[in-house]
């Protein structure tokens, strides 16, 4: 093992100990590890908790690790003993960067000790701090000293909600970095054929609640709102399987064993082994969430993972999560009356329509964006490397990853904005302007007014700032020449990056509601996966798999070129748009374009267009049936400016957009 390699050690609880956080540290440290350069290892605990001050199961009911276990992985900890604090922090001395796991305040002195130790030590490591909650969600005297304490002895502090970071920001952390939960799902894979696809033959709904039964978690008025729906004449069943703590607990078994709840809840008390998670899920229609208050949780993601829709409240993670009426049910929180609506909406024929919508959670994609604002909150800047590294790759996820989140929640915020009628639909959002059909990218001023248009619409703006400008320009196509007003265009983009602008604009102005009406093809992707209800799937864009005539628009942003073969794209383009359909397209542009003989980028020639170049593509998309809109007159390709710089070659050059209609 080179010397040279990055160390980075993850102290937290890891397998024998139970939970979602032992497993959250078991995988930030195996994707941690994907990093050739890194040399990771896990430092964990023999003993967690005091067993007189944990209400629960410190440790799991078996043997068998809720995840494959990470090599190596160390267990010198223990909350009896601090001079393993101190011994544990002298071994960490020599690392380039410790994160530790924020679990309860009662482990902060142990960090603590080890932090003291490493700084006695004089170690040059960057320290890093995941906090799962800053504070308790039961907080007791003396907690919030001891997390200012903590914060302020390490460089950065991660967090999973805004409220999360303010929460930090309040108790002292020097830098804040918010990153959503990524997905560390106990349990294998669903049980093929089975998971979610039963209904119960007396139309009733069989829901699950999963989990250690805390007050926060509104178990009790999950389970008063079965008895009013009980009244209503529904008939739901429940089953709640999970550790009973402390007084709530004591109070749901009360309401669950009452005489009017028998034969509709079932207790399954006692920690759920991994092993079981499957077959649970398998056996319900639903899983219920009927949180009081909450940061982040993961057994949204884990009922999508096995195919089942989500009743939950609006707290936490759960409203970006969870898409109101598509693949789940939003209530209000703490409210007996909402939680028994939504009941019912689940009820009222919804449940198939729902199952039917719900998507396979992309388990990768998010931990490469984890793993980035982890590197991000250590070393005070944004993460990078040279091209072609894999942070560079991290960091297209983590933009990937953060502009879908944003679009997702903007876009049900302003749903349910336009329900109330307190906002615009997103149909009566204003379409983009300023930019031609056809025509040429002029000076940095265009790009100015580009960027600040993105900000007047509430659109996501590409950080790359003259992408923007096309990209407003292609939507605007798409709007006003392909749909009819109804926001059910299909619309390809050709070539596309997950992170790029027009498709999650498209999603914002209320396209794609159809399965599959809004898809991206690129033939770097791996596995089809979806954000928001758009595909981004493998595919060719001179052979796309598509039927005839199948859509109202493609759109191609700065693809063609890079070796792209123009005469294949066109056809098939052609092929595939109806007569009247749409094509926007980009691409590099000079009117004096420089020799690039010999340049390449992404193992392919780099060339930039001239005016030739591009009188020869219209000549050539006329033949296939496809008409320019507009004309590639002198005064139409000028520009005073090359406002475009590709750092990657050294060029400057700016953008052309072409916008056809098919014949």
């Amino acid at each position: 093992m080179s010397d040279e390699r990055r160390k980075i050690a993850v102290v937290g609880p890891a397998h024998p100990n139970k939970g979602g956080i032992a497993v959250h540290t078991t995988e930030l440290a195996r994707h941690l590890a994907q990093d050739p350069a890194a040399d990771v290892k896990l430092v964990s605990w023999s003993r967690l908790y005091p067993e007189l001050l944990y209400p629960g199961q410190v440790g799991l009911p078996d043997a068998t690790p809720e995840v494959p276990e990470f090599t190596p992985t160390l267990r010198p900890l223990s909350w009896s003993s601090p001079a393993s604090w101190w011994s544990t922090g002298r071994r960490l001395a020599g690392a380039d960067l410790v994160v530790l796991a924020h679990v309860v305040p009662l482990q902060v002195p142990a960090l603590l000790t080890v932090l003291a130790a490493m700084k006695v030590a004089r170690s040059t490591a960057r320290t890093v701090v995941v906090a799962h909650n800053v504070l308790p969600h039961e907080p007791k005297p003396g907690d919030e000293l001891l997390v200012r304490r903590l914060f302020a002895a390490v460089d950065g502090v991660v967090v999973h909600s805004d409220a999360q970071a303010a929460l930090a920001h309040a108790h002292g952390a020097r830098r804040v970095v918010q990153a959503d939960l990524p997905p560390h799902l106990p349990g294998g894979p669903r049980l093929a054929g089975e998971a979610g696809s039963r209904v119960p033959r007396d139309g009733g709904v069989r829901l699950l609640s999963l989990g250690v039964v805390r007050e926060y978690k509104g178990l009790d008025l999950l389970l008063e709102a079965l008895a009013e729906v009980h009244q209503r004449g529904f008939d739901a069943r429940l089953t709640i399987a999970g550790e009973l703590w402390g007084a709530a607990g004591r109070r749901v078994r009360e309401l669950a064993t009452a005489p009017g709840m028998r034969g509709h809840v079932e207790l399954r008390e006692g920690y759920v082994p991994a092993s079981e998670i499957a077959g649970l899920m398998a056996a319900h229609d639903a899983v219920v969430l009927p949180y009081r208050s909450g940061t982040a949780s993961q057994n949204a993601v884990l009922a999508f993972a096995h195919g089942l829709p989500v009743l939950a409240t609006r707290v936490g993670s759960f409203p970006a999560q969870v898409r109101d009426d598509v693949d789940g049910v939003l209530v209000e929180p703490g409210s007996v009356r909402a939680l028994a609506d939504g009941i019912l909406r689940l009820a009222d024929g919804g449940l198939k329509r729902l199952r039917d919508n719900v998507e396979a959670p992309d388990l990768e994609g998010p931990w490469d964006a984890y793993a980035a604002a982890v590197d991000h909150a250590a070393e005070g800047g944004t993460a990078a490397a040279p091209p072609g590294g894999r942070l560079l790759a991290v960091a297209k996820r983590g933009a990937e990853h953060a502009l879908w989140t944003r679009v997702g929640v903007q876009r049900r915020v302003g749903e349910q904005l336009a329900k109330h009628r307190l906002g615009l639909a997103p149909a009566d959002r204003p379409v983009p302007s300023g930019v031609p059909r056809t025509g040429v990218l002029h000076d940095s001023a265009e790009v100015a007014d580009a960027v600040a248009q993105t900000a007047r619409l509430r659109l996501p703006a590409h950080p790359d700032a003259p992408k923007n400008w096309d990209a407003l320009g292609a939507v605007a196509a798409v709007l006003t020449l392909a749909d009819d007003g109804s926001r059910t265009a299909r619309v390809l983009d050709a070539g596309s990056a997950r992170y790029s602008p027009v498709l999650p604009w498209l999603r914002l102005y209320g396209l794609g509601r159809e399965r599959g009406s809004l898809a991206g093809i690129n033939l770097e992707f791996g596995a089809t996966v979806h954000r928001d209800g758009v595909e981004f799937r493998r595919g060719d864009v001179t052979d796309t798999g598509l039927a005839d005539a199948s859509l109202d628009a493609v759109t191609c942003m700065s693809v063609i070129e890079h070796g792209v073969p123009i005469e294949g794209f066109l056809t098939e383009t052609a092929r595939v748009l109806r007569p009247g359909g749409v094509l926007a397209l980009s691409t590099d542009y000079d009117q004096d374009p420089p020799d690039t003989t010999g340049v390449t980028a992404y193992g392919a020639p780099v060339k930039i267009f001239s005016p030739a170049d591009l009188r020869d593509l219209v000549a050539l998309a006329g033949r296939v049936g496809l008409d320019l809109v507009g004309d590639l007159t002198d005064d139409v390709l000028a520009h005073p400016e090359r406002p475009v710089h590709w750092k990657r070659t050294g060029l400057d050059y700016t953008f052309v957009l072409l916008t056809f209609v098919r014949r």
